[in-house]
């Protein structure tokens, strides 16, 4: 498993499962990295994978979700550098799991909703959203 520390210049996928997430203007909405009630926010880092691995792991986040009592569907990822979650204050670190060695946790968030908001607009802004490839 890949268990490197994550360099700032290094990139990041959070996983889009709800079409409601992303406007019509492909701009992703803020709420997709807001962590609560959960303390850190889930992240796939890209090191060593390509496209079609990347855009893998991201289906089977979606179907891990999907197997718990709400419906989740892959609708695309919003792609960010590590540094873009430190300027807020946040950390990156390596977190490995059983199914994606390039999982990440984004920690250090404040522990009320309203403070998680407010940084997940700032990373909203910045990020890259790529739509789910049509098979």
């Amino acid at each position: 498993m890949v268990d490197l520390p994550v360099s700032d210049e290094e990139w990041l996928a959070r996983y889009i499962l709800r079409k409601d997430h992303v406007r019509q203007d492909g701009t992703v909405k803020p709420d997709p990295f807001i962590p609560h009630p959960h303390a850190d926010l889930s992240v796939t880092r890209h090191l060593g994978l390509d496209e079609r691995e990347i855009w893998g792991i991201g289906t089977k986040v979606a179907e891990q979700v999907a197997a718990r009592p709400r419906s989740a569907t892959l609708q695309g990822r919003a792609d960010a550098q590590a540094r873009l979650y430190r300027r807020q204050g946040l950390f990156v670190e390596s977190a490995p799991v059983k199914g994606n060695a390039n999982h990440a946790n984004v920690t250090g968030w404040p522990p009320d909703k309203p403070s998680q908001k407010e940084i997940a607009l700032l990373i909203a802004r910045e990020v890259a959203y790529k739509p789910k490839p049509q098979t």
